[in-house]
């Protein structure tokens, strides 16, 4: 299993809840900023670290923290081995309070590309808030035993990376329609 577990969050609702989420996602700190990461969405005043066993309880991983943005209400989130899936839970909750149609909706892989994956946070065809996940253990990478500089290289690699985005992509939509028709995990808002 690979350490670092890459996290392409998309919030899919109004502006008002964008911009409020970016407002929060940017002050999470930045590279490898845990604690802040965590007292910003949680409402603690950890110092100096937080424990493992409150992150595994709280977020699902024992570390997350702010990559990058990508766009407004999209972010790339690392975190170690696992999406944070009670991360994106309490996400949600934060956000649901300004919109009541929102959507959590997350693409991730490790390093390894094992595995790839889609989760989704959202209501159901009745209006009950539920998540659901779907994970492929089967990509596989043509270029690990390649050079870079290897003939057909960079073509291989370009072909992967659409296989990692196209499995990614579905994952995801399989956890919408899993949510959607009433099969999801329920939470409690």
């Amino acid at each position: 299993m690979a350490n670092t577990m890459t996290n392409i969050l998309q919030i899919v609702g109004t502006d008002e809840v964008q911009d409020k989420m970016d407002d929060l996602f940017e002050s999470a700190g930045g590279y490898a900023d845990t604690t802040q990461f965590v007292n910003t969405f949680y409402g603690t005043e950890f110092e100096g670290g937080v424990k493992f066993d409150w992150l595994y309880d709280n977020v699902g991983a024992k570390w997350i923290y702010v990559e990058n943005a990508i766009d407004r209400g999209n972010w790339n989130i690392s975190s170690a081995n696992y999406t944070p899936k009670e991360f994106w839970i309490h996400l949600y909750k934060l956000a649901v309070k300004i919109d009541p149609n929102v959507e959590i909706e997350v693409q991730y892989h490790d390093e390894g590309y094992e595995p790839v994956g889609g989760f989704v946070v959202k209501k159901d065809h009745e209006g009950n808030p539920a998540w659901s996940e779907e994970e492929d253990y089967q990509m596989e990478d043509p270029t690990a035993d390649m050079d870079w500089e290897d003939e057909d290289y960079d073509d291989l690699q370009m072909q992967f990376m659409e296989d990692v985005d196209d499995a990614m992509e579905h994952c995801m939509n399989y956890a919408h329609d899993t949510v959607w028709s009433g099969k999801g995990q329920p939470i409690e808002i």
